[in-house]
């Protein structure tokens, strides 16, 4: 009897010990443990209009954050980081290179989902800063500085082993600061949710 009971434990933790290795015909599916990096590349849709969902967020307004690193500090939990930095240079005479800076931090909680999906929710940080030559809004050249904050939850669906596809929702306040070249700045601030019609892939280190 004894033997029976040490036999069946020791089942239970090997289980356990492997509950994040999903093993299917394609591979081994393993969701996120302590120490995982993660890089991911977010890319948004070019569709007239501002999207399907055209809701204005800080992101929108001053740049969608193209690059993200995660790194998980449990298996529950990760630190995340975005990034983007676009600078484009027409070759004309007399006109200004345009630039936009935009930056992000947060923190997710992750719960326990299902086999190949990882459902989280979290709250981050982030700013940006645009100077552009103008537009169909402003047509003159203008600088955009903005900051804001959200909470947002999301999910992440491994499709193959070690890389996922991936979608999230988010509510938050953003303020920014409008300045047309020779004019005055016009702040404005708002708080809605953000649904913006992103492509999201990542993949374990």
């Amino acid at each position: 009897m004894k033997k029976v009971l040490f036999s069946a434990a020791a089942f239970l933790a090997f289980s356990f010990a492997n509950a994040q290795d999903i093993k299917t015909d394609a591979g081994t599916f393993t969701k996120p443990t302590t120490g995982t990096y993660i890089m991911e590349a977010t890319m948004t849709p070019d569709l007239t209009g501002g999207g399907i969902f055209a809701l204005p967020t800080l992101n929108s307004d001053l740049g969608m954050l193209g690059i993200k690193v995660r790194k998980f500090s449990s298996d529950t939990k990760a630190l995340r980081m975005g990034g983007n930095l676009t600078m484009m240079n027409s070759g004309e005479d007399d006109v200004d290179t345009e630039f936009t800076l935009g930056a992000s931090i947060g923190v997710e909680y992750h719960m326990k989902g299902a086999e190949r999906l990882s459902t989280y929710w979290g709250y981050e940080g982030n700013f940006g800063y645009v100077s552009s030559n103008g537009d169909t809004e402003i047509p003159v050249k203008f600088t955009k500085f903005g900051f804001g904050a959200s909470a947002f939850t999301g999910f992440d669906y491994y499709i193959m082993p070690k890389i996922y596809l991936g979608a999230e929702v988010s509510y938050g306040l953003a303020v920014t600061n409008t300045k047309p070249d020779g004019g005055d700045g016009v702040t404005s601030m708002e708080l809605s949710p953000s649904i913006t019609p992103t492509f999201r892939l990542g993949w374990q280190f």
